[in-house]
């Protein structure tokens, strides 16, 4: 790409909100969409939009789901935005089954697969199972469209949407390319020197003390920091910056939320930790369970001077959360005891 880069690098997620803000706002989007799924003839009355949706019987998630209401009866539209990721096992089946548990409310409900066309090309069995793909080409051509017609604020925003799914595109073809920012290495190694002076128990991670990505925002920290206890699964402590928490994941837990959830809230009454399953995408979809503790939220990019109480503040946090854990072992070893097929030694 000869033009400078409006992002580090474009990932899903940034499709993700791009894609919800177009069904939210614009009747337009909504038209376009519906026509490259041969549903032209509907007249658009109104739509809704939500992001990240839980299935019915599934701690798995709908990426984007829309209801468009319309004159013939209202349309669900199942989405899953692919840029890079490969699938989840059975994940297409998975969009398909919601489609047939959700049919009895709607007119219509079809799947959707949007993803750049080299991903598809690439990933045809996965394409297949949903009702339509919709690529990325396709959708930086509708913008480029409308923003030739367009001046002004609204033209501008058509042609940075076209940018970024241009960029996305790119992303997809070439692969990431790790950026530097000279600010966010700056932040890290301040962050670290705090770090060890008010919390060494604390132990940096790897990509802590080398350069990382500028979107980077997460202080991940070295395994040893967590204790080695038989009966857990691995686990990872990390401080959020942007999501502002810190949180210690143990993984696979969350598949088995229901028998811990109980017992858990019971043993955090009073403690102001959360219990949040997650699902983890890089594992085969497995599902984590996190201790989740609040903290203020940071910047990289702002100097690290004035915002170093917050980051103070979420040190402690994350020293108080692993001390918790740490003083907890009975507790924990009880959670364990629920897991199926979980043997204590």
């Amino acid at each position: 790409m000869n033009e400078m880069l409006v992002l580090t690098h474009a990932t899903e997620r940034d499709i993700d909100l791009l894609l919800v803000e177009e069904f939210a706002a614009s009747p337009l989007f909504i038209l376009a969409i519906l026509r490259s799924i041969s549903l032209s003839e509907l007249v658009v009355e109104h739509a809704s939009v939500m992001h990240s949706v839980r299935r019915i019987h599934s701690r798995r998630e709908i990426d984007i789901s829309v209801r468009v209401q319309t004159n013939a009866g209202d349309v669900l539209l199942l989405i899953e935005n692919k840029l890079d990721t490969s699938e989840q096992p059975r994940q297409a089946e998975s969009y398909r089954a919601e489609a047939v548990e959700q049919a009895a409310g709607y007119h219509l409900v079809r799947t959707i697969l949007v993803c750049p066309q080299e991903y598809r090309a690439a990933n045809a069995v996965f394409a297949a199972g949903f009702d339509h793909a919709i690529s990325y080409e396709s959708l930086a051509k509708f913008f480029e469209t409308r923003a030739a017609r367009e001046t002004g604020e609204l033209g501008g925003r058509l042609a940075h949407r076209a940018s970024m799914m241009r960029q996305a595109i790119e992303k997809q073809r070439r692969g990431y390319t790790q950026v530097v920012h000279p600010a966010k290495r700056q932040f890290t190694e301040r962050y670290v020197a705090l770090l060890r002076e008010t919390a060494p128990e604390l132990v940096p991670g790897p990509s802590m003390l080398r350069e990382s990505a500028a979107d980077s925002v997460t202080m991940i920290f070295a395994p040893e920091t967590l204790p080695k206890w038989t009966f857990l699964p691995q686990m990872r402590i990390v401080h959020q910056l942007r999501e502002a928490n810190a949180n210690i994941n143990f993984y696979t837990w969350g598949d088995h939320f229901n028998e811990l959830a109980a017992q858990i809230s019971a043993d955090l009454a009073g403690t102001g930790i959360r219990a949040v399953p997650t699902v983890n995408k890089r594992n085969s979809g497995r599902a984590g369970l996190m201790l989740v503790v609040p903290t203020p939220a940071l910047d990289h990019f702002t100097p690290f001077d004035e915002q170093i109480e917050s980051v103070r503040t979420g040190i402690v946090a994350t020293r108080s959360l692993r001390e918790w854990l740490i003083s907890h072992q009975d507790a924990v070893r009880g959670w364990a005891a629920l897991v199926p097929d979980k043997k204590l030694p």
